[in-house]
């Protein structure tokens, strides 16, 4: 079955090269303060390999708007305004199909402000996730995610049920730190960690903030 199983998520599974970095303008040092936050492999949580892969993208592409805006933001696609730097890697977990992604975004002005008051909408307006392709059974129903005192912008959710068929729980983190937007999306096959999910958020809301 894992065989089957890795192959029907390959899409949800794209963690290969050596990370993904977006720039829309000459962000310079900025883009090397996003780099520096991505965790090294010794500050990563118990069971993530420190192997860095590409970004993450959506295993699917949800019908409803709001929720197709929450992955495509978490998968890397901006609307706009555009960050001014972006880095984007994945680190593969021990768990089957387990992946975490992890977006930073910077913005200037009251950007990330605004993205982050629309990632919230959105995440509100989003009661279940299915896919728009008729045959596909993936369903994903969204519920609230207790995070413990991670910080004052931060959204969070847990989206559960099917992926082409298969059980599958994602879970997907947004946080503000000033002018820096974090996503972070912890996925696998039935049962996700939350306290995985926690010690992740923390961590990348702790070294944005530095």
């Amino acid at each position: 079955m894992a065989a089957g199983v890795c192959a029907v998520l390959a899409g949800a599974l794209a963690a290969c090269g050596a990370g993904t970095d977006h720039t829309v303008k000459d962000a310079g040092s900025e883009l090397e303060r996003l780099r520096e936050v991505l965790p090294k492999a010794q500050e990563l949580p118990d069971g993530f390999s420190a192997w860095r892969g590409e970004g993450w993208k959506p295993p699917f592409r949800p019908a409803d708007r709001d929720c197709r805006l929450v992955l495509d933001m978490a998968g890397g696609s901006s609307p706009d305004p555009a960050p001014g730097a972006r880095v984007d890697a994945t680190y593969p977990g021990d768990e089957l199909g387990e992946l975490a992604g992890i977006g930073l975004a910077s913005y200037t002005g009251a950007d990330a402000e605004q993205q982050f008051a629309e990632l919230t909408q959105a995440l509100e307006g989003c009661p279940v996730a299915r896919s728009r392709l008729a045959g596909r059974r993936t369903s994903l129903r969204v519920s609230s995610l207790k995070l413990d005192a991670v910080g004052d912008d931060v959204q969070a959710k847990r989206l559960r049920g099917r992926l082409n068929g298969y059980p599958y729980e994602m879970h997907v983190v947004f946080a503000r730190i000033g002018g820096t937007l974090i996503s972070l999306v912890h996925t696998g096959i039935a049962d996700v960690d939350v306290r995985r999910t926690q010690q992740l958020a923390q961590f990348l809301v702790d070294r944005a903030a530095v």
